[in-house]
């Protein structure tokens, strides 16, 4: 049985970019995935602009695949209301997660033993490690770590078989229904600009379309309970609906392609209530760590990585506390995603208070800017907040009033 420092599961965003943290210092590291790289994730793939100043050494890095940066965003509220933003910055980094996956797992392999495609199908906890039995090429393998971080994604086989996640999952996720087909097939006109649906069929949700690079990206996304109830079985035509919508409105031309149509499950009710136990740790979707109100989950995968790799780091070379992992995301993205649970909740369960925020920055520039910004994660929380109170403080009078009224 082969032994490492850190065992590293899963190799997205999260995954990659802690092993590479952990390869850069020397920790003995392996990093499984259950697919061979490069490897297709269905996914949205747009991250915030952020992760550029949090991850500098992206920017090189980043001209060896197609990018594309938004800088417009279009958003529409169920009544039709709507806000077309344009921005001097650049808000929106669009990839494809084959490509951007795939450079991730290039850096991070250089310094670490990779396996893949490497399924782990059983996981024993014990007070001087953790042993991975595992399903290499159909024949049984078994890895042997004294810490194991769990970045297997929303299905997390690591959270489950360390006992951090439990119980049904009905009512905290959301399923993402996508398409990404190349421009020859389902052409979009503007390029720099994301476009964003609020309410699908009068109901919690979403509808979106991402432009990247050589392809366009669109779905819709909706809560699984909603999906489970009348949705399960047809959700193709549900998709193929939304982009005919798109086409009758001469935004889109062409037709959608069922052959590159995915649904995935995204965890929408912020990171799980313990992210750490005895030898282990949980970073990007098997912790939870998705933007709730947003849906995007690539910054804070690749965070939450970071700060598990260092946590781990000085536990093994430091015998330090596993618990400094769950200080440490807190302190950077804790509020953030802690406030984007009760936006999402506040927001979309009353689809009449989307319209009124749009219909307000329709006619508002400055609520305009602020709404794009803090929607496509360009700005925290607690900078939206002050700049709502301070900048926009007449809607935000108005709409605590009418709380207050109704309540």
């Amino acid at each position: 049985m082969q032994a490492y420092d850190v065992i590293v599961v899963g190799g997205g965003p999260a995954g990659a970019t802690a092993a590479r943290v952990l390869g850069d210092a020397g920790i003995s590291t392996l990093l499984l995935d259950k697919s061979a790289f490069p490897r297709d994730k269905p996914c949205g793939g747009g991250i915030s602009a952020r992760v550029m100043s949090r991850f500098p050494y992206l920017e090189p890095e980043l001209r060896g695949i197609p990018v594309n940066w938004v800088n417009k965003v279009y958003f529409e509220a169920p009544d039709g209301a709507a806000v077309d933003y344009v921005s001097e910055d650049r808000l929106y980094l669009m990839i494809r997660r084959v490509e951007f996956d795939n450079l991730l797992f290039s850096l991070a392999r250089k310094q670490v033993d990779a396996v893949t495609p490497a399924l782990v199908r059983k996981m024993a906890v014990d007070a001087s490690g953790v042993t991975l039995e595992t399903d290499v090429a159909g024949e049984r393998k078994e890895y042997r770590g004294r810490l194991v971080l769990g970045c297997d994604g929303a299905n997390s086989v690591v959270a489950r078989g360390s006992g951090l996640r439990s119980g049904p999952i009905r009512n905290q996720y959301a399923i993402d229904m996508m398409e990404e087909t190349p421009y020859a097939a389902l052409g979009l006109a503007e390029r720099d600009r994301m476009y964003v649906y609020y309410g699908y069929q009068g109901q919690y949700g979403y509808g979106y379309v991402f432009p990247k690079t050589n392809h366009v990206n669109l779905g819709i996304g909706c809560k699984l309970e909603q999906y489970l109830s009348g949705m399960r079985g047809g959700q193709y035509t549900h998709h193929r609906r939304f982009v005919e919508g798109l086409i009758s409105k001469r935004l889109l031309a062409g037709a959608s392609d069922r052959a590159n149509f995915r649904a995935f499950p995204l965890p929408i009710s912020g990171p799980s209530p313990r992210t750490y136990s005895n030898r282990v740790l949980l970073a990007g979707d098997a912790g939870g760590f998705v933007n709730a109100f947003t849906a995007e989950g690539i910054y804070y995968a690749m965070v939450t990585g970071d700060h598990a790799a260092r946590t781990a780091m000085d536990a093994i070379r430091k015998k330090g506390d596993l618990s400094a992992y769950e200080q440490a995301w807190k302190k950077e993205i804790g509020q953030d995603l802690a406030k984007s649970v009760s936006i999402q909740r506040l927001l979309l369960a009353d689809l009449s208070r989307v319209n009124r925020i749009v219909k307000a920055a329709e006619h508002n520039p400055t609520l305009a800017g602020l709404l794009a910004h803090y929607a496509t994660g360009a700005l925290p929380y607690k900078q939206f907040k002050r700049s709502m109170v301070f900048r926009a403080l007449p809607l935000y009078a108005r709409e605590k009033t009418r709380a207050w009224l109704r309540a």
